[in-house]
């Protein structure tokens, strides 16, 4: 598995703590949020990494993105 980018590890642990991302403005925001997570761009390599899915346009981390998201909070 490669590793994510800070910019992605970001992004998926706001996706693990809020359970999934909305799009607002060709941009992901947490549930309730104001300021952008990351870009479409990026979370679309997400989507093709297989740590992210998106579905009626919410993007939900995957059990991949899970161990993604974990193993770079432990170094």
């Amino acid at each position: 598995m490669k590793n994510p980018s800070p910019g992605m590890r970001r992004a998926l642990r706001q996706a693990q703590l809020y359970g999934h991302l909305i799009v607002r403005n060709d941009r992901l925001y947490y549930p309730g949020g104001n300021q952008p997570i990351c870009s479409i761009q990026l979370a679309r390599e997400m989507v093709r990494s297989g740590w992210m899915t998106k579905q009626d346009g919410e993007y939900q981390i995957t059990p991949d993105g899970q161990l993604a998201a974990e193993s770079e909070s432990r170094h």
